[in-house]
């Protein structure tokens, strides 16, 4: 019942600390942009390439990945913290590769949010080297997915 243990996290967060409001709200709005980036990849892949320069394919992945990492975050946060830098990482590229900018600077905020928020309540080991390193690595890993996989292929370049 891990959606049920997600859902009473949620609403015990409303009426908690700041901190756990702002760590279920930057977990709950990555998984409900990743269901809007999956819808978007499902239901209008022409705008997938028109707005982010992304294949339709793509689109759909990411937004599985981010559904996945905010509710992993949401039921786990030590094991969804990594998962969250590399949703936020993919995020980055993608802003930092499109007309929309200061999308970098918003991803980038968020996962710091959720960073500053577990360091001042040690609720994840920030100050391990192993997990700041794992966590470094999971973002970088979504910069290069992006980069590396998320724009049109050779068949949708030359259909064009």
């Amino acid at each position: 019942m891990a959606h049920m243990a997600i859902l009473d996290k949620c609403i015990a967060a409303m009426s908690g600390t700041t901190e756990q409001q702002v760590s279920v709200g930057c977990a709950a709005m990555t998984l409900f942009a990743g269901v809007a980036h999956l819808a978007q990849g499902l239901l209008a892949p022409s705008t997938c390439k028109a707005t982010l320069n992304l294949a339709p394919w793509f689109m759909a992945c990411a937004g599985l990945w981010m559904i996945g990492s905010g509710a992993l975050f949401l039921h786990d946060e030590l094991l969804g913290f990594p998962f969250m830098a590399a949703s936020m990482g993919g995020a980055a590229a993608t802003a930092a590769l499109s007309p929309a900018k200061p999308g970098a600077l918003f991803s980038s905020a968020t996962l710091a949010a959720i960073a500053y928020v577990a360091y001042t309540t040690k609720s994840l080991p920030l100050t391990e080297t192993w997990y700041i390193g794992l966590s470094a690595g999971m973002w970088v890993f979504g910069i290069f997915g992006r980069v590396l996989l998320g724009g049109s292929t050779d068949d949708e370049k030359k259909a064009v």
